[in-house]
């Protein structure tokens, strides 16, 4: 493969496989950044079909949102997101103060690289925190996802405020919005001092 054609690095099904893809053109982009697809060969998980997979690869979580949470703890998903949050979602503690949401079957691998990691106190305490805050909620019709109470208090987010959500490729993170504007002001401050 031709080094300007390496354009993608990624793990596939929790294992330490590393492929490279050449990207040949890019799929159609809607306003959430919701669809994103490639060609080229790809590792096929077992047991999934061969759409499953497309499907899988095609739906990404991209882009910068501002919604209001109702006054019952709910808030709207963008448009792109929904498809992939169809089959469910888990909502949980971020590590930074703001609540994350990975599609139900995403979250199934996020949770086996926490159980595989060193159970020494640390670790104890991190699955404690990750899976006893863990919800696992269904979108309604309009694509909204209700917030549990322990999980708005601890990401400081009160029904009729508006948050941030935000699409990072494989999850979804909800911020108070005061916040992540300071927060994104400071990470685009080291992003442009970032060196390549």
């Amino acid at each position: 493969m031709h080094p300007e054609s390496a354009f993608l690095h990624n793990t596939f099904d929790g294992h330490q496989s590393l492929w490279v893809e050449r990207v040949d053109k890019w799929g159609e982009v809607g306003h959430s950044g919701g669809l994103w697809s490639s060609s080229g060969p790809q590792p096929q998980a077992r047991g999934e079909t061969d759409s499953e997979e497309e499907r899988k690869r095609a739906e990404v979580f991209l882009g910068e949102y501002f919604h209001s949470l109702d006054g019952k703890g709910r808030v709207v998903m963008p448009s792109g997101f929904r498809r992939r949050l169809e089959e469910g979602c888990v909502i949980s503690k971020g590590q930074d103060g703001q609540l994350v949401i990975w599609a139900a079957g995403d979250f199934e691998q996020k949770a086996a690289e926490v159980i595989e990691r060193p159970q020494d106190k640390a670790g104890r305490r991190f699955s404690r925190t990750l899976f006893a805050a863990a919800d696992l909620q269904t979108p309604d019709k309009s694509g909204r996802v209700l917030i549990k109470p322990e999980l708005r208090n601890f990401a400081g987010l009160e029904p009729g405020n508006e948050i941030a959500v935000l699409g990072l490729f494989d999850h979804i993170e909800l911020w108070e919005k005061d916040q992540h504007l300071a927060d994104r002001t400071s990470s685009d401050e080291m992003y442009l001092d970032e060196e390549d």
